[in-house]
């Protein structure tokens, strides 16, 4: 806040800088209007700190006052009315910052975000408010996630008229960042990506159940894109994929078994011809 304050006060000074003054009356000119700019400046912040005082926007207020500290340090006034302020703050901080830890403990995280919002409002540099807002916000996460767990699963094919995108359900429960990444990439249409994530997550934990079911609606998924552009190869080595991490999945077992006949078939058919 010093540092602010002292930049402000340097920028008025050196605006008001003119020229080497000129001999004679000149000068006396120079000095009235220097003096007349500073005058204005100091009025203007003296008006805007007493206003946001009356406001109850004390830090507002407090950076006024101090802007004035700077630019007539020798004013008492000023020293004084910046105490002041500063002792206003630290006495509302002193009662806000506990009401909201303990709105927080009873988990009542609306009212905590109020609190520790109006904290910073009076001291932006509290690092304790700041850090119980982040305290907050994975909190919140957590209960998003809990709360899906409660009304999803992680829905597998249960049925052949679902499409592949269909099936693709964000995971819940616990802190599953990366597999709400790759349900974020899947639904932007970036299969690549959220396969390779998912593979990386399952090289570290292959007991890892619901990375292991999503990637396997993303091989299937894969192998629609690679069937369209007639690689018929390629969406039978995705979908043994598949069926490796989920052997008891019927649909993708009987879409493997329809594209190696298909493919099988298929020289027999050329060479007839």
């Amino acid at each position: 806040m010093r540092r602010l304050a002292a930049t402000v006060c340097l920028g008025v000074l050196s605006g008001c800088a003119l020229p080497p003054p000129a001999p004679g009356g000149a000068t006396t000119a120079v000095n009235r209007t220097t003096t007349a700019s500073i005058s204005a400046f100091e009025q203007q912040y003296r008006d805007r700190a007493s206003s946001a005082q009356r406001q109850g926007r004390l830090a507002d207020a407090a950076i006024a006052w101090e802007v004035l500290s700077v630019l007539r340090p020798e004013s008492r006034e000023y020293r004084d009315a910046l105490d002041a302020t500063r002792r206003q703050i630290d006495a509302a901080v002193a009662e806000r910052l506990p009401r909201a830890a303990q709105a927080q403990r009873r988990g009542d995280l609306d009212a905590a975000t109020q609190g520790y919002l109006a904290v910073l409002a009076l001291q932006p540099g509290s690092l304790p408010a700041a850090d119980a807002l982040r305290s907050i916000e994975r909190e919140r996460v957590k209960r998003q996630q809990l709360g899906r767990l409660s009304r999803l699963a992680l829905v597998r094919r249960g049925t052949e008229a679902m499409g592949p995108s269909d099936k693709l359900v964000a995971p819940a429960g616990g802190d599953r960042n990366e597999l709400e990444h790759a349900t974020i990439l899947a639904r932007q249409g970036e299969i690549d990506s959220a396969i390779g994530l998912l593979e990386r997550r399952l090289a570290a934990d292959r007991d890892d159940r619901a990375a292991r079911n999503m990637l396997a609606d993303l091989y299937e998924r894969k192998a629609d894109d690679v069937l369209a552009a007639r690689d018929t190869a390629g969406a039978i080595a995705l979908l043994e994929k598949s069926l490796r991490l989920d052997p008891s999945d019927a649909h993708v077992a009987e879409r493997l078994k329809q594209l190696r006949a298909a493919a099988t078939s298929k020289p027999t058919e050329a060479k007839s011809r």
